[in-house]
């Protein structure tokens, strides 16, 4: 698959579509087996993925599975709540407690890791350790909908998960936009598959979705 190549499939078999994308762009290809490769889901909050805020779990496990079946072991789940709740209580939610435990798959709630600084341009930024410095190939698993302060939220918005309590809340009095832009060049996921199957247009946190019905695929 060449980058920035975008591809669209549609249905309602999540998983089966997640797996024929993966296997259309032949990612395989660009892996090898003892990479670290993490994924890294939106939980903004506790909700199921049919809210329209969360990433189906469904789409995990269509990556999980062709990942594995491509002869990669060491997988990881990884993400960050929003300051008002809590990741733990997402993996429960969302199904990915039972996710992780059928294809033995470690969940790190990202709240726990430790951070290291960096800085770009006039921003210093608090980044957790586990996506930045301990993984080789991140796949970055968004949702498409909407965001009471930036308008929309997709692939770039979602590496904020990634960030501790504190600099999340520093990001929101920076106005969003400058600092996540910042942010996408410390952090660059090797591959972007944006959960399109029922996001919210009106608010990030969910309880208005729209039935759109596809997973879309970027690098």
């Amino acid at each position: 698959m060449k980058r920035n190549e975008l591809h669209v499939i549609y249905g309602t078999n999540i998983e089966k579509m997640t797996y024929e994308l993966l296997t259309k762009i032949n990612l395989a290809k660009d892996l090898k087996p003892n990479m670290r490769i993490a994924l890294k889901p939106n939980f903004v909050v506790a909700k199921e993925a049919s809210s329209g805020a969360t990433t189906h779990p469904e789409i995990a496990e269509g990556v999980i599975r062709y990942l594995k079946d491509n002869g990669m072991e060491h997988l990881a789940i990884m993400e960050g709540s929003w300051v008002g709740d809590q990741t733990k209580r997402a993996f429960k939610v969302c199904g990915y407690d039972k996710l992780a435990t059928k294809y033995n798959v470690p969940l790190y709630d990202l709240k726990e890791d430790q951070y290291v600084e960096r800085q770009v341009e006039d921003i210093k930024m608090q980044i957790c350790r586990k996506p930045l410095l301990e993984t080789d190939f991140l796949i970055n698993l968004p949702v498409l909908k909407a965001h009471c302060q930036t308008g929309m939220t997709c692939a770039l918005k979602n590496m904020k998960g990634c960030l501790t309590d504190a600099e999340k809340r520093h990001f929101h009095q920076l106005g969003l936009m400058k600092p996540i832009a910042y942010l996408n060049t410390i952090l660059k996921p090797q591959l972007t598959i944006v959960d399109a199957i029922c996001g919210d247009l009106t608010f990030e946190e969910g309880g208005n979705p729209v039935h759109m019905d596809r997973p879309d695929c970027r690098r």
